[in-house]
């Protein structure tokens, strides 16, 4: 079934009551007839304990109830409700899954209030720099999408289905000016809804890095990692690497540098436990400090700890499997880590924040793409001198209305050269060249564009950072290898940490200077970070 029919079937109209108007829209989610919805859709309804809903594929109202009452927090970005249908009647669910970054286009189908309730769709592209952030808690986002076809009144509730997950990964909450939109990731949901992760679409495989102690005895460390990880690491999709608890081996090292989590269980405080979570926090991967709950160790008052009752099995689960979500890097190479540990604290980040791709991030967001984001806004809002030429063509203030600039990410380091870059996009129709002009800049900054397209925004490229090329020469150095001789398993886990630590300091950058504002527009409005799957995805 194309995702075009597979959204139209699944999408149905929530209604005011039965044979009433058309409130917002909601989505089947699961064979057992759970509909998903934004909570303040149905609050008005939470009274009354049911909400009646209409499918397009029949003229007939259905009755459903409360699952989890409305939930609509507005500062912490919490709106979302699940209801159940009596009878789910045979429908096929959307797929979803349980991601905290996303990048892309994204679709969606919903009853908008200008279409008189029928059931419309359109499309929008995710701009992953300007997660939109209620406070200054990492945790209180939503995903934020330009779109001129889904922010319309009544869209609240729809499935966000990513073209790149190939699933839903949010609740559609609000609109903004008819250009924008948000929407609530399905990933917070979880500590309301538990059953959520069973039913969702596995993310990419990652890897977990276990860390037991010598000290428990082996029936305890059975406890620990057959009986109350594993089967949370299996549903989560992640790889259980076991350090051994003798000692600390050169491929435990390894281990720890790639992981996407590491799980230390700090029982007793057995050094050799505390020495390994330590290097894992001086490297930035993420950590669960768990351990049981009837000891007392004197770590335990410097790490954030989850205390396990291995009588308890299947509560230590949920325990574990809550934190492992609200962890944001399980299932992105991104994020921070959101861990207290005394290595943070102290310096302020991991210490592999002063690597090379760190440090080449901080240098590029400030020589290169926030003057020229700062220009942008002034031009766009003409307001300020300089200006935008694409494909020999100079462009008016009117024509750069709604401008934006996406730095493309590489997939491989090699990609970051001009030979790379002209030939691979050589093709007639894929980018144009432009330039950027400002009498601040010393020389006009020469970038590439999308083909121009009449009504549509000019999207504005700069294509795999040449300043990158160098990280590559940093690895050899560390595995003492040439050139050519890039392609162990270990190089090309460690060059894609390098480009992960790069992609997340520049968003970081550019969402600390975001509040800047010409006119109607924000710094963080013009410009965002992509990958180079989202931008071309036919690039091998």
């Amino acid at each position: 079934m194309e995702v075009g029919e597979l959204l139209a079937q699944a999408t149905c109209a929530v209604l005011a009551g039965p044979g009433g108007r058309t409130i917002g829209t909601a989505w089947l989610g699961t064979e057992d007839g759970h509909l998903l919805t934004a909570g303040h859709v149905v609050a008005p309804l939470a009274a009354q304990g049911e909400v009646w809903v209409r499918f397009p594929d029949t003229e007939t109202d259905e009755r459903a109830t409360f699952v989890i009452p409305p939930v609509h927090d507005k500062p912490a970005a919490q709106d979302f409700a699940v209801l159940r249908l009596d009878r789910p009647n045979g429908r096929r669910p959307l797929p979803f899954t349980l991601v905290t970054q996303a990048d892309g286009r994204v679709r969606a189908r919903g009853y908008g209030d200008n279409l008189r309730s029928a059931q419309s769709g359109g499309t929008g592209v995710l701009t992953p720099a300007g997660n939109y952030l209620r406070t200054s808690s990492s945790w209180a986002y939503y995903f934020q999408y330009e779109t001129s076809t889904l922010a319309v009144t009544g869209f609240s509730g729809a499935a966000v289905y990513s073209d790149l997950a190939g699933a839903v990964i949010g609740i559609q909450v609000e609109a903004e000016g008819g250009r924008q939109a948000f929407a609530m990731p399905l990933a917070r949901i979880v500590d309301y809804w538990e059953e959520l992760v069973g039913a969702a679409q596995r993310p990419t495989r990652g890897r977990c890095v276990l860390i037991q102690p010598s000290t428990t005895t082996e029936a305890q460390r059975d406890i620990v990692r057959e009986r109350i990880l594993r089967p949370v690491l299996e549903q989560l999709n992640l790889a259980l690497y076991v350090s051994e608890p003798s000692g600390m081996r050169g491929e435990d090292l390894k281990q720890l540098e790639l992981a996407d989590v590491v799980i230390a269980d700090i029982t007793d405080a057995d050094p050799a436990v505390v020495y390994e979570l330590t290097v894992a926090q001086g490297l930035g991967t993420p950590d669960v400090v768990i351990r049981d709950a009837r000891t007392d160790s004197p770590a335990g008052h410097i790490f954030d700890v989850l205390d396990l009752d291995l009588d308890d099995v299947e509560g230590s689960r949920r325990t574990v499997e809550q934190r492992l979500l609200s962890v944001r890097s399980i299932f992105e190479a991104l994020g921070e880590n959101p861990t207290t540990n005394p290595v943070t604290t102290f310096f302020k980040a991991p210490l592999t924040q002063i690597s090379v791709a760190n440090a080449l991030a901080a240098g590029y967001a400030r020589n290169f793409v926030l003057p020229v984001a700062d220009a942008l806004l002034e031009i766009s809002a003409g307001r300020g001198p300089g200006g935008v030429t694409v494909d020999g063509v100079e462009l008016s203030a009117e024509r750069l209305r709604d401008v934006t600039l996406t730095v493309v990410v590489p997939k491989r380091l090699e990609w970051c050269s001009d030979d790379f870059i002209d030939l691979e996009l050589a093709q007639p129709g894929l980018v144009v060249p432009a330039t950027v002009s400002h009498p601040d800049f010393s020389r006009p900054r020469s970038m590439k564009c999308l083909p121009l397209v009449d009504g549509e925004p000019v999207r504005l490229l700069d294509v795999f950072p040449t300043t990158l090329s160098t990280v590559a020469e940093s690895i050899d150095e560390r595995f003492d290898v040439d050139p050519h001789r890039r392609t162990s398993d270990h190089w090309v886990a460690l060059e894609q940490k390098e480009i992960d630590r790069f992609q997340s300091k520049l968003i970081k950058r550019i969402r600390s200077a975001g509040h800047r504002r010409v006119g109607r527009r924000h710094l963080r409005d013009i410009v965002r970070v992509s990958t180079a799957t989202a931008v071309f995805p036919d690039l091998s």
